[in-house]
């Protein structure tokens, strides 16, 4: 699989709820940013957002840029690390997905 070249993302922005832990800007950063090894195009930049969506559950949205094309993935979770986690996941199969 090619792949643009870049091996992270430039530009990850990550908004939080208040009501999320400060650590979890750090975490999606983190698992956001090397996502750019997968994407057919340059992946210029990330928009990640973690809100409350319940008293059990955060939700995780992220909409990624590849050369002017939206790649977005949602996901809820009990805790941040697993929502960030899937949105990870969900992107990664997005992104391989558009090299075919």
């Amino acid at each position: 699989m090619k792949h643009a070249g870049a091996t992270e993302i430039g530009n990850v922005v990550v908004e939080l709820d208040d009501r999320i832990a400060v650590a979890a800007k750090q975490y999606a950063h983190d698992k956001i940013a090397p996502l750019a090894r997968y994407a057919p195009e340059p992946a210029e930049f990330a928009h990640v957002r973690l809100i409350q969506a319940g008293p059990r559950a955060i939700a995780a949205h992220v909409n990624l840029d590849v050369n002017g094309t939206q790649v977005v993935a949602k996901a809820e979770a009990p805790t941040f690390t697993e929502a960030v986690d899937a949105v990870h996941d969900q992107l990664r199969s997005l992104l391989v997905k558009m090299h075919n």
